[in-house]
């Protein structure tokens, strides 16, 4: 979502004719887009300020704030910087830089992103969220669940093929309970009623796009009709659905409303559904109150699953969360012993699934143009690199037979 706001700032600074530099210390303003899930996050906001201070203060530079910022950073960070705005008053930057607006309408979304690859580009459904994790502050910066008419995401996606696309993603903080206010839009003939899975279903009607995916879903809001919508043609053969914690006090805690056997039970429909869906989640490690033994719950989960990817992370309070209210009382250093564990695991299991791989086809979208290969995601999210094939060139859709599968890159051949 942060990648997908930035393109639409980015669209702004074009239509006002300012021009991408690759360095900060080219430009004449700079805007840092916040993401506040962690703690973490905000704090290096510090870190990249400090010396863009100098040439703020010596050079005139313009510094620009937006993106998750809470009210007690807006209000700590404000002296850093020159303007700093909720992304969704998109229209308040416009009016810094030139002093009116005419581009940017009520709702930001109707801004065209300015990405760097035309071939694979994210599309928002919805934006905020109503579930309250204890340890995130999206529902405080983002608001509540407000979902995108129908009519909309489709003109977009089809706009966005029109000047070249041939992969979406769909995006939400919580895409599976999206919620259009104009459902008379979908189809007559759409088969489902689930309000996702008929998305699902209207964007593979789609002409011209090639492949779909979306992020990010909850656990606890996904049904059946969306299994089931797993299976159309243009789905991903990935799915990424976050864990957070595998012991059932600390997803309590977590306010995460589902249970260990609630998550490995829906991995198991949905491997019925697609067998060869390959799977990706988040997990922290150390929240407040994690037990060894709660920690070797969440191990013992994933060796169950085994994931082909994991995103961890340890956790750091955040301010004016419910879980900044509990004692932090799980050591720096343990957190790091815990994340070091998990990870090892989990590259243990990436390299031995990759190796199922070996000898197979593979659908690849090329994004990647380098001396001698290209690269790309596999329709698993592998990432692929193909060599003795000069002619690809990114945005080419190629089939590749594997022949070397390592921990994050598998590598071969395109074939016809």
């Amino acid at each position: 979502m942060n990648i997908s706001d930035s393109e639409r700032v980015a669209a702004v600074f074009e239509h006002l004719n300012y021009s991408a530099v690759k360095s900060p210390d080219e430009a004449d303003v700079v805007v840092i887009n916040a993401c506040s899930v962690r703690q973490t996050a905000i704090d290096r906001i510090w870190g990249l300020t400090r010396d863009l201070s100098k040439r703020r203060r010596a050079d005139g530079l313009k510094l620009i704030l937006t993106g998750c910022v809470l009210p007690e950073d807006r209000a700590k960070l404000a002296e850093r910087f020159d303007l700093i705005f909720e992304i969704k008053k998109l229209h308040e930057l416009e009016r810094f830089l030139r002093g009116k607006q005419d581009f940017v309408g009520a709702d930001y979304f109707n801004v065209p992103g300015k990405a760097d690859s035309p071939f694979s580009r994210f599309v928002p459904i919805m934006t905020g969220c109503d579930n309250y994790c204890s340890y995130c502050a999206v529902p405080f910066v983002r608001g509540r669940e407000q979902s995108r008419p129908v009519k909309d995401v489709l003109a977009e996606i089809r706009e966005l093929v029109r000047v070249g696309a041939k992969e979406v993603c769909l995006l939400g903080q919580n895409v599976n309970s999206y919620n259009p206010p104009d459902k008379e839009n979908f189809s007559a003939a759409n088969p489902f009623a689930h309000a996702f899975a008929q998305l699902l279903w209207e964007v593979n009607q789609v002409f011209g796009v090639r492949r779909i995916n979306f992020s990010a879903s909850h656990p606890k809001d996904v049904s059946d009709e969306m299994i089931e919508a797993l299976k159309l043609p243009k789905q991903l053969n990935y799915l990424h659905l976050a864990l957070q914690s595998g012991d059932d006090v600390v997803l309590r805690d977590m306010n995460r409303k589902y249970t260990a056997a609630d998550f490995e039970k829906l991995i198991q429909k949905i491997r019925v559904a697609r067998p060869d869906m390959a799977i990706g989640t988040d997990i922290i490690v150390g929240f407040p109150g994690e037990t060894r033994e709660q920690f070797e719950n969440t191990l013992r989960l994933y060796e169950r699953v085994r994931f082909d990817i994991a995103y961890l992370a340890m956790y750091s309070p955040r301010m004016g969360t419910a879980a900044a209210k509990l004692v932090d009382d799980v050591p720096h250093e343990e957190k790091k012993r815990r994340w070091r564990e998990l990870q090892a695991l989990m590259e243990k299991v990436v390299l031995e699934k990759n190796q199922k791989y070996l000898g197979q086809t593979v659908e690849v979208l090329i994004d990647k143009t380098e001396k001698g290969f290209v690269e790309g995601n596999s329709r698993e999210m592998k990432r692929v690199r193909v060599y003795g094939n000069s002619h690809l060139q990114a945005g080419d859709l190629v089939s590749v037979k594997v022949e070397v599968a390592m921990m994050w890159v598998l590598s071969g051949r395109a074939v016809a």
